[in-house]
């Protein structure tokens, strides 16, 4: 469905960030993009949605198709129109508007009255807890909650490929698990993910195939189950232990740590 070809990318006309990057995300598939903090996976999803300009960024190099049809000089409105959307990291809600008008907002693009009606309803279902708070001000919502909206507004535009960027950013374990279950059950529905994420056992977990990028390049390209089953690559390029996570939280938790996820329990009502 959507495939990436050999792309480059430049900032301010100087600055490489991605060099000769190629992977593919097959129809109804979760693949997952992984990398430390500044290896290019960002400007890999700006490139394919079209918002590398907002970055003062440029695709100097390769193609971008989507069901063969060559989108990487397209306004990001007519690909959204195509049927791909993406989560920026950090959320990027409108925080002075209610739930509701951020979902509504996510829909504009539809020509689709009875359609984008038949989307609300659908990721009301989806987060419960964004439905019992619909008129509720978004800035007042929990992190996992504004992930939640960001996730169901993107979702309103009734996309086939979702762009998710960091969705782990910031929550506490138990979010991460459920924006993880979020994904799959988005996914099962018919909907492809490209999911970039530096949290590797969460985005394997539900992926099918992964690629690893280090300073603008693709370094590794394997299906999720040979990632999670190599000792090596978890080792020097997921970070992650025999047990399959970067570290113990029962154990090591600090005290900040306790206390963020306490709040962030009582604010979701768990």
């Amino acid at each position: 469905m959507l495939s990436v070809d050999n792309i480059e990318v430049v900032y301010n006309g100087v600055i490489r960030a991605v060099q000769g990057v190629s992977l593919e995300v097959p129809d109804k598939s979760v693949v997952a993009l992984l990398g430390a903090n500044g290896a290019g996976k960002s400007s890999v999803l700006r490139a394919i949605s079209g918002l590398l300009g907002m970055q003062r960024g440029k695709l100097v190099a390769g193609s971008i198709s989507l069901d063969g049809q060559r989108i990487e000089r397209m306004e990001t409105s007519k690909i959204v129109r195509l049927g791909l959307a993406q989560v920026l990291e950090g959320r990027r809600i409108f925080a002075s508007l209610t739930i509701e008008e951020n979902l509504r907002a996510g829909g504009f693009s539809s020509r689709d009255s009875a359609a984008t009606r038949q989307t609300y309803e659908r990721i009301m279902a989806l987060f419960p807890v964004l439905s019992e708070r619909r008129k509720q001000q978004a800035g007042y919502l929990s992190g996992g909650e504004q992930q939640m909206l960001a996730i169901g507004r993107a979702m309103m535009a009734g996309p086939r490929i979702l762009l998710l960027d960091e969705p782990s950013l910031g929550l506490a374990p138990f979010l991460v698990q459920q924006i993880r279950d979020i994904i799959a059950q988005i996914n099962a529905e018919g909907t492809a993910v490209l999911l970039v994420e530096q949290n590797a056992s969460m985005a394997l977990s539900v992926a099918t195939h992964g690629y690893i990028m280090e300073t603008g390049k693709l370094v590794l390209s394997q299906s999720a189950a040979e990632m999670l089953a190599d000792d090596q690559v978890k080792r020097f390029y997921l970070g992650l232990n025999e047990a399959g996570t970067k570290r113990d939280y029962g154990r090591f938790k600090d005290k900040a740590v306790r206390q963020a996820e306490k709040a962030e329990r009582k604010q979701v009502g768990v």
